[in-house]
């Protein structure tokens, strides 16, 4: 519901908007404007100091109020939707970063759709609902890029409380909870990352765990592990033992020298995150290993550093443009009933497998 404060504002915009179109650009006085609506002389003086804050209009002592030439402009912005994104902070840019890179494709697709977005750092889910408590009102519709924990039952449970609002969770599987979600397929990319190298002779597979087990990172291990299974084959497992705050090329790069320097079989590694697939390139180069050559690797996000690196990162991309889309879509037209989404990843080749022939596979 709005407030006294918010129908005045809108009633002096609109007073404003219809200045605008017959080319005046003198406003009724205060005391006349508070004569036209049931607001207060009080709240009506707050709604045209904020205005004249905000540069829609100027005061000219004994000569009145008036529209200033910018006006039209900061009205057709204010009338604008306008949709909050509750983030965390993303430590390297979009190009090295994938929820940096998501944020970023979000913020673009509003704007091109729009909607007026506004960011906000929230470190924890605690935090999110707390704030979306009080500022939900304020937006047309809210998007959640969540951070890197778990869900505890508390923070479903008022999560699930803002089921009738415009509310939109990204990159973060939530099966048990009446809130629009939308997410890739990590199951299936496992998948993609296990059939591309054992269609290119790959038997012998480290799996290396670079990521905190979150359920999307879970699906993933498990889609490649399935995979596998299917193959008569099992992944040697190379875990980072990785925290939420901790820098996943950093750890993966540790991991990966500690076990290449003992002997190993792998003749392929699939990490869970391009950020570890980052890592362990850094090792094998220390190592005078050359992916593609004398070892195979693939990624897992699909972000364009990726694609710059030489030699250029096989890896399984995610469809950053397609989720933000689909959940602008849903802002613009609401599903009918609470919607969940897993959006198709795809393998993006590179330079960082190579084809193992037949007759050198290890019997």
């Amino acid at each position: 519901m709005e407030s006294l404060f918010d129908e005045t504002r809108a009633y002096v915009t609109g007073r404003i908007a219809s200045l605008l179109e017959a080319g005046e650009n003198k406003l009724p006085t205060d005391h006349e404007l508070a004569a036209e609506i049931t607001a207060s002389y009080a709240t009506l003086r707050l709604v045209m100091k904020e205005l004249e804050q905000q540069g829609f209009i100027r005061r000219i002592r004994g000569s009145g109020t008036y529209l200033t030439a910018q006006a039209a402009t900061l009205l057709a912005d204010s009338r604008r939707r306008r949709l909050h994104i509750y983030a965390p902070g993303f430590p390297q840019a979009p190009e090295c970063d994938y929820g940096a890179l998501l944020l970023e494709t979000l913020r673009n697709q509003a704007e091109a759709r729009n909607w007026k977005s506004e960011f906000t750092l929230v470190r924890s889910h605690r935090e999110f609902v707390e704030r979306l408590d009080r500022e939900l009102p304020r937006a047309d519709a809210v998007i959640y890029l969540p951070p890197t924990e778990p869900f505890s039952l508390e923070a479903v449970g008022r999560l699930a409380r803002f089921g009738s609002r415009p509310l939109v969770v990204l990159d973060c599987e939530l099966s048990n909870i009446a809130i629009d979600n939308i997410t890739s397929d990590n199951r299936r990319g496992g998948m993609l990352a296990a059939a591309h190298l054992l269609v290119n002779g790959h038997r012998n597979i480290a799996l290396l765990l670079c990521e905190p087990l979150l359920p999307q990172s879970q699906a993933r291990i498990q889609g490649f592990r399935d995979a596998l299974e299917l193959a008569g084959l099992r992944a040697e497992l190379i875990d980072c033992h990785v925290r939420a705050e901790d820098p996943r090329d950093l750890f993966a790069r540790r991991a990966m020298l500690e076990r290449l320097k003992r002997p190993y079989e792998f003749t392929a590694v699939f990490a869970i995150s391009d950020a570890g697939a980052f890592g362990a390139l850094q090792a094998f180069e220390e190592l005078h290993l050359v992916a593609g050559r004398d070892i195979s690797l693939v990624g897992f996000d699909g972000i364009p550093a990726g694609e710059a690196l030489t030699p250029r990162l096989t890896t399984v991309a995610q469809p950053v443009g397609e989720i933000c889309r689909t959940a602008i879509d849903w802002l613009d037209e609401p599903p009918h009933s609470h919607s969940k989404c897993q959006l198709s990843p795809v393998l993006r080749p590179g330079e960082t497998v190579h084809t193992i022939v037949p007759s050198a596979v290890s019997q």
